[in-house]
């Protein structure tokens, strides 16, 4: 996503760098609601796993949209540095 252009700034960045954590407390919040629910059915099931991996699947856009930090984006280039002088 970031060679097209598209950048989500320090909170991609912040998402990078703890994706480990924010994925855990994803995970967690699904099995805590399924474990909370009295009689979860198949269905209920499936629309919290499918919530899960939505929202885990957006993180992970959100943290490749990033890039790396000090290069322009494609077809971007790099902004002249301005010392006072």
């Amino acid at each position: 996503m970031a060679r097209h252009g598209l950048r989500t700034g320090a909170t991609g960045r912040w998402l990078g760098a703890h994706s480990k954590w924010t994925s855990g407390i994803v995970v967690a919040g699904g099995t805590l609601a399924l474990a909370l629910w009295n009689h979860p059915t198949p269905g209920a099931v499936a629309l919290v796993l499918g919530i899960v991996v939505l929202v885990l699947a957006l993180l992970g856009i959100l943290a490749a949209a990033s890039g790396p930090a000090g290069q322009p984006a494609a077809g971007g280039r790099p902004q002249p540095v301005i010392r006072p002088g």
